[in-house]
C-alpha cells in the first residue's frame, strides 16, 4: 500500500536537550538574615539552581518527597565528589540540577522551617512538529 502525502504530527519531548542546555538560576542563602532569596523559585526541568551563601551559618537540605534530593553546604553536597552537606559559615556556592518536573521543598538544618524554600520544576515544553511523507 502506497501512502500519498500523509500528514503526521509528532510530539517530540526533548528532556536530554533541556538537561544539556538548561538555565542556571541563583538562590541567595542568608540574604537579610535567616532566609533564602527568592524563597520560591519556578524553573524548567533540566535547569540548575546555584545556592550561594552570602552570610550566616547555613546549608540547604531537601525535604522528604522532593523531586530531587540534595543536601549542600560549604564542603559540597552529600554524595557528590566526597562532599558533605553539613552547615557552615563564610561564603560558598553549590549547584544542583533538577532533571524532573515536580516540587522540591528545602530548609536549613540549623534553622528548620523558619528558613525554608521551594523550587517548582515545570515539565519541559512539548514541541509539535509536522512533516509530509511521500
Amino acid at each position: 500500500m502506497h501512502l500519498k502525502k500523509a500528514l503526521f504530527t509528532l510530539a517530540l519531548v526533548l528532556p536530554f536537550a533541556a538537561q544539556a542546555g538548561g538555565t542556571t538560576h541563583e538562590v541567595l542563602v542568608g540574604q537579610g538574615g535567616n532566609a533564602y532569596v527568592p524563597a520560591t523559585l519556578t524553573i524548567a526541568a533540566g535547569d540548575s539552581v546555584t545556592f550561594r551563601q552570602v552570610a550566616g551559618f547555613h546549608n540547604v537540605a531537601s525535604q522528604p518527597g522532593a523531586i530531587t534530593a540534595f543536601r549542600c553546604g560549604p564542603n559540597g553536597c552529600d554524595g557528590v565528589g566526597g562532599g558533605n552537606g553539613e552547615p557552615g559559615g563564610g561564603t560558598w556556592q553549590q549547584t544542583v540540577t533538577f532533571p524532573d518536573a515536580g516540587t522540591a521543598n528545602y530548609l536549613c538544618d540549623v534553622h528548620g522551617q523558619s528558613m525554608s524554600g521551594t523550587i517548582i520544576v515545570n515539565p519541559v515544553p512539548v514541541t509539535l512538529q509536522s512533516f509530509d511523507i511521500d
